[in-house]
């Protein structure tokens, strides 16, 4: 049996900031007019009361973050904090929050959780994916498709219930690299969105092979398929990896086309095409990365299976690389609004999109491209294949992570690990419109709308549970001498000042 050491994160990551901040707990402070104004703290604020010393006509800032020394995957840890100034605790009230960052995440939690337990059942009973040469498959795609094909007994999963329905389907169009098949008996599609969803694909199909890897031609057809159908409005689209597998190799519970084929929602393109006709470009290239991970992984030999929070984030990304990231701004204003606390790393229903999306995207930055196919090839799921991927300790990565989220955009810090340029671009200008949102703004436009007094602001209140690999704000504005920090171990926090 492996020894766990578990140290108190207090003592352990006193680091966390750069060499040239100042330490103002060791400060004199019997002086009122002299003061220090550190951009974050050099030491992490530890549990019990924290003396400052700062320029009081401006804001003070705390992140508080739990991390775990030594990593491990067991991200199932709650600690409570709380967190009062001047031995005041005030709990502010939630209004309704701006529908602008109003994102919900729907029945795909339900979908995440099939592929996952598929996958992990192929691998441990070493199920491999259809052999496209098998002679005993009983495909029902056409083997030769043109627009107007039936594709018939095609069966659709029901995502509320993850029951199957048997539909048919007629191919609507046909592209460079796919086939568009649309249920039977819905409303035909505009020439508009037809040209729009088939030249859009094209172009970001070529930019998933560059970044991400290809996919495995499963049924010989030579194109990777969609069938747009008629499913709960809670999703824009899936992919279903037991179409991976003959029908005979996996449990009866499961139902498989037998091809590479992807899911998107008719719904949207019906209800609300000029509302969400970026989201739904976006869903095409973001289920295709599920389905070039799912084949990449089996080709080299691993389990499918991502973490759910790496899985989402890279799908995300690819979003970002094929020009679709305008809506990101209503995932990564969500998390803030609604979800601080949770973890990063949780692989189950609590996984954020938003949350997920910016850490990826901050490795991309950070690391480069070729983080990607890092993550596709390691024998890991989680903690371990981004600890491998960036060579680097997962609770250092997550400490300089938070520390972004706090200082970036706030013009204390040019250190390009927590300054991050292209998270930074004015709204309104080129850098904004290809990367999607500026983060220090939407966490100001979060907190704006949470203010109770002139004291204090936060979107979760004073006294919260947080989980491992998870964080939470405060902003405080007026005259504080001290910070009183109480939870437990593995709890720590860091300050800021603008």
């Amino acid at each position: 049996m492996k020894k766990l050491f578990i140290i108190p994160l207090f003592f352990v990551l006193l680091s966390c900031a750069d060499n040239s901040s100042n330490n103002t707990n060791n400060k004199d402070t019997s002086t009122s007019d002299v003061f220090t104004t550190p951009f974050v703290s050099e030491n992490s604020l530890i549990l019990g009361e924290n003396k400052v010393n700062y320029d009081k006509s401006k804001t003070f800032n705390t992140l508080i973050y739990q991390a775990r020394n030594p990593v491990n995957e067991d991200y199932h840890i709650k600690n409570r904090y709380s967190i009062s100034a001047n031995g005041q605790q005030i709990k502010p009230t939630h209004p309704v929050f701006h529908k602008k960052f109003d994102v919900e995440k729907g029945s795909i939690e339900s979908i995440n959780e099939l592929n996952k337990n598929l996958q992990q059942y192929a691998y441990n009973n070493n199920i491999k994916p259809i052999d496209k040469n098998s002679s005993v498959l009983k495909k029902t795609m056409p083997q030769t498709v043109e627009v107007g094909t039936k594709w018939e007994s095609v069966y659709l999963l029901n995502i509320d219930d993850n029951t199957y329905s048997t539909i048919s389907a007629t191919c609507i169009a046909v592209s460079e690299n796919a086939y568009f098949f649309m249920q039977d008996g819905l409303d035909s599609l505009t020439n508009e969105q037809i040209t729009a969803i088939t030249t859009d694909f094209d172009k970001d199909y070529n930019i998933i092979h560059h970044y991400y890897g290809k996919e495995t031609d499963t049924d010989s057809n030579g194109k990777v398929s969609f069938l747009i159908a008629n499913f709960s409005p809670d999703i824009f689209g899936f992919f279903s990896s037991a179409d991976k597998y003959a029908p005979q190799d996996i449990p009866a519970v499961y139902k498989s086309n037998e091809a590479d084929v992807l899911y998107i929602n008719y719904y949207y393109f019906k209800n609300e095409w000029n509302k969400y006709q970026t989201d739904l470009k976006a869903a095409f290239i973001h289920e295709f990365q599920h389905m070039v991970l799912f084949d990449t992984r089996y080709r080299l030999g691993l389990n499918s299976n991502l973490d759910a929070w790496l899985n989402e984030g890279l799908s995300m990304l690819s979003e970002y690389y094929c020009g679709y990231a305008a809506p990101h701004e209503r995932y990564i204003g969500g998390y803030f609004a609604k979800n601080q606390g949770i973890s990063l790393i949780t692989d189950d229903e609590s996984q954020d999109y938003g949350l997920s999306y910016l850490f990826v995207r901050y490795l991309q930055i950070r690391f480069g491209d070729s983080i990607i196919k890092k993550l596709y090839a390691s024998e890991y799921s989680g903690v371990k294949a981004v600890e491998e991927a960036v060579n680097m300790d997962f609770n250092d990565l997550f400490l300089d992570f938070t520390k972004m989220i706090l200082l970036t955009g706030r013009n204390v810090t040019t250190d390009n690990r927590y300054n991050i340029e292209e998270f930074n671009y004015p709204e309104g200008t080129g850098g904004y419109a290809e990367n999607g949102f500026n983060l220090a703004a939407i966490i100001d436009e979060v907190y704006s709308l949470y203010s109770e007094d002139n004291n204090f602001i936060t979107s979760i209140g004073y006294n919260k549970s947080l989980e491992l690999y998870g964080f939470a704000i405060t902003k405080w504005y007026g005259n504080i001498d001290n910070i009183t920090l109480s939870g437990s171990d593995g709890i720590a926090g860091m300050y800021g000042i603008w």
